[in-house]
C-alpha cells in the first residue's frame, strides 16, 4: 500500500474537503430556525403575538421536525447526501425569507411548522453522512467541529441580527421583515453549490487516491458493530430498545436545554439596564464564545480516552448548574453562569452522536438517529413552550429554567446507566482491546468512566 495513505493522512484530507461546506451549511441552518428569537418585542408589536403564542410558534418548528426526521433520513441514506441536502437547502431557505410575510400568530404557526418541516433531514442526515466518511475514534472531533457551527452562527447572528433590525424603515418594511430575508437569502444561494461540494460515500471520492479509498473503506467497516452489541433489526425493536429510549430522552434532555436558553436568551439579557437592540445582540452573543469551547475540548477529550459517558455526564451536569445561576443571580453574573450552560449543553451533543454507531448500522441506523434526532428535538418544542407559558403566568420567563434545569438533571442522572456506551477500542489500544465490546470493556479493565 502507498506509504502517504496514513489514517492521520486521510483523516485531514477528509476533514478539508467536507467539514467546511456543511459547517456552513449548519450555520445557515441556525441562523435560519433561531433568529427568531431576536425578534419576540417586535412581533409583539407590529402583529400581535404575546408571549405565550410566541412560546408555541418558536417551538412548533419542532413538530414538523419531528414528523419528517426519520423518512428523510431513509431517503439520504438509499439516494445520497448531496443532491437530498441541497434540495432540503433551497426549501428552507425559501422559507425562511417568508418569515417576513408573518402577519400574525396563524401564518406564524403555519411558517414554522413548514421551516421545520424542511429542516428535519438536515442535522440528523449531517449525522449520519459523518459516519460514513469518519471512523469512530476521529467522529467525536468531526462531529464537534461541524456543531460548533451552532456557537459561531449565534455569536455572529446575534449582533448581525440587531444590525438588520435597525434597518426598520428602509424600503418601507420594518428592520424585522429585513432581518428574514436578508438571513434566508444566502441558505437559496449556497443550496445552489452543495452537489458540487459534497460526495455521497468515499468509494466515489475521486479526490482520495486508490490506497487512501480502500484504507478509509476499512477502517469504517471495522467500526461496525458486532451482532451482540447492535439493536434487533425490526422497527418494533428499535422502539422499545431499552438503550435507543435512553438515548431518546437524553437527547430530549440536552435539546430542551438549549432551546429554552437560546429562544429567551436576549429577553434575559434585556434586563441588564440601558441596552438597546445592538447591545443585547453582542451580550447574548457571550455564551456562545463559551459553547464553542465546550464543542471542541468535550469531544477531544471523549476522542483522546474513548470515554463517552463520563464528558456526557459532565457536560450535562455543567448545563444544570448554569441554568440554576441564570435564575438566582443578579443580570451580569446570571449572564456569566448561562456561559458555563452553553458550555455544557452544546459540548454535550457531538460526544452524545458518537453513541448511537456503536448499537447501530445502515438503514437502521439512518432511521434510529433521524428517531432520536427528531424526539429528542421535541424538547426544542417544549423548552420555549413552557417558558413562555410561565412567563405568561409569573410574568417572568426566568422562572421557566427550573423546568427546563429539573429536565436536564434527570438526563444526566440517565446518562449514568451508560456502561454500554463508547468506542470499542480506544486510540493507541491494542487489536484485542479494538474489538472487545465496550461494556466488557468497561468491567474488567476497571476505567469506568467518571465525571
Amino acid at each position: 500500500m502507498n506509504t502517504a495513505a496514513t489514517p492521520e493522512a486521510v483523516r485531514r484530507k477528509v476533514s478539508r474537503r467536507l467539514l467546511p461546506p456543511l459547517f456552513v451549511m449548519f450555520v445557515l441552518s441556525f441562523l435560519d430556525r433561531t433568529n427568531v428569537a431576536l425578534v419576540k418585542s417586535h412581533l409583539a408589536t407590529d402583529v400581535g403575538i404575546d408571549a405565550a403564542a410566541f412560546g408555541l410558534g418558536a417551538g412548533i418548528f419542532f413538530v414538523g421536525y419531528a414528523v419528517l426526521g426519520v423518512p428523510s433520513n431513509l431517503v439520504l441514506h438509499r439516494f445520497g447526501a448531496r443532491r437530498w441536502l441541497a434540495l432540503l437547502m433551497l426549501v428552507w431557505g425559501l422559507l425562511s425569507c417568508a418569515m417576513g410575510l408573518v402577519d400574525g400568530p396563524g401564518s406564524f404557526y403555519a411558517l414554522r411548522f413548514l421551516l421545520g418541516a424542511a429542516e428535519a433531514g438536515f442535522f440528523p442526515g449531517v449525522i449520519l453522512y459523518i459516519t460514513y466518511w469518519f471512523p469512530a475514534e476521529d467522529r467525536g472531533k468531526a462531529t464537534g467541529m461541524f456543531q460548533s457551527a451552532v456557537a459561531f452562527a449565534s455569536i455572529v447572528g446575534n449582533p448581525v441580527g440587531g444590525y438588520l433590525l435597525g434597518l426598520h424603515g428602509l424600503g418601507g418594511l420594518e428592520g424585522w421583515k429585513w432581518m428574514f430575508i436578508l438571513e434566508g437569502a444566502p441558505t437559496v444561494v449556497v443550496a445552489l453549490a452543495v452537489p458540487w461540494l459534497l460526495t455521497d460515500r468515499p468509494e466515489q471520492a475521486r479526490w482520495l487516491t486508490p490506497a487512501e479509498r480502500t484504507l478509509l473503506c476499512e477502517r469504517i467497516a471495522a467500526d461496525v458493530p458486532d451482532e451482540k452489541q447492535r439493536v434487533p433489526a425490526t422497527v418494533g425493536s428499535v422502539i422499545t430498545d431499552s438503550k435507543v429510549l435512553r438515548l431518546m430522552f437524553v437527547y430530549f434532555a440536552i435539546q430542551i436545554g438549549v432551546y429554552g436558553v437560546t429562544f429567551w436568551l436576549p429577553a434575559l439579557v434585556g434586563r441588564i439596564d440601558g441596552l438597546g437592540d445592538v447591545g443585547i445582540g453582542f451580550v447574548s452573543a457571550l455564551p456562545w464564545v463559551f459553547a464553542l469551547l465546550g464543542v471542541l475540548v468535550l469531544p477531544w477529550l471523549s476522542d483522546r480516552t474513548g470515554n463517552r459517558r463520563g464528558p456526557l455526564r459532565l457536560a450535562l451536569l455543567l448545563t444544570v448548574g448554569g441554568l440554576v445561576g441564570g435564575v438566582l443571580l443578579p443580570p451580569v453574573p446570571a449572564v456569566a453562569a448561562l456561559c458555563v450552560a452553553a458550555f455544557g449543553f452544546l459540548g454535550a451533543q457531538p460526544v452524545f452522536w458518537t453513541v448511537p454507531p456503536t448499537i447501530l448500522s445502515g438503514a437502521q441506523m439512518a432511521g434510529t438517529i433521524a428517531l432520536i434526532s427528531g424526539f429528542g428535538n421535541l424538547g426544542g418544542f417544549l423548552g420555549p413552550y413552557v417558558m413562555g407559558a410561565v412567563e405568561s403566568g409569573t410574568g417572568s420567563g426566568a422562572d421557566g429554567l427550573w423546568v427546563v434545569a429539573a429536565v436536564v438533571g434527570a438526563g444526566a442522572v440517565v446518562v449514568t446507566g451508560f456502561r454500554w456506551a463508547g468506542m470499542r477500542g480506544r486510540p493507541g489500544a491494542g487489536e484485542q482491546d479494538a474489538r472487545r465490546p465496550a461494556e466488557t470493556s468497561d468491567a474488567e479493565s476497571g476505567t469506568e468512566a467518571t465525571a
